[in-house]
């Protein structure tokens, strides 16, 4: 590959990958404190439907998650009153997620602050850097789309 950096930089990366990932937990737990930052991410990804409420699988495969994992946190947002998990009116072996109106309650009125945080998050680090390491992810992605094919067969 043209321009590839060391495999010793490429092993490093991918460490602070996960210790970047671990710190963003943290501090979004925080930051969000009534929710957790895996309860936020997956209210987003529901969000990202629009109208159509998605299934238990369809937004497992968005998220990258099993379905096992994502119906634990999705019965804790339940639990909380952000969420109603319920089973499809053609085929009750389907679950269907939606967002409540406690959802949307909780949203509002937070996008300064939330601007506010991810400027924080970003602060110094320039436009033309942000658009590099978005590429940069981007590839990576499909490079995991690619290895987990290898693996699943």
């Amino acid at each position: 590959m043209k321009n590839q950096a060391p495999i010793d930089q490429q092993a490093q990366l991918f460490g602070e990958i996960f210790l970047l990932s671990n710190r963003l937990q943290i501090i979004g737990d925080s930051y969000l404190e009534e929710i957790t930052t895996k309860q936020w991410f997956l209210m987003v990804i529901i969000e990202r439907f629009g109208e159509y409420h998605p299934t238990l699988s369809e937004v497992a495969k968005e998220l990258g998650s099993s379905r096992q994992n994502l119906k634990q946190i999705a019965l804790k947002l339940q639990n909380k009153g952000f969420l109603t998990i319920d089973k499809d009116a053609k085929d009750s072996r389907v679950v269907r997620l939606s967002l409540t109106k406690k959802s949307g309650q909780f949203w509002a009125g937070r996008e300064e602050q939330d601007k506010e945080f991810i400027k924080s998050l970003f602060s110094g680090v320039p436009a033309n850097e942000i658009e590099v390491m978005l590429r940069g992810f981007s590839q990576v992605f499909s490079n995991i789309h690619k290895i987990g094919e290898k693996y699943s067969e």
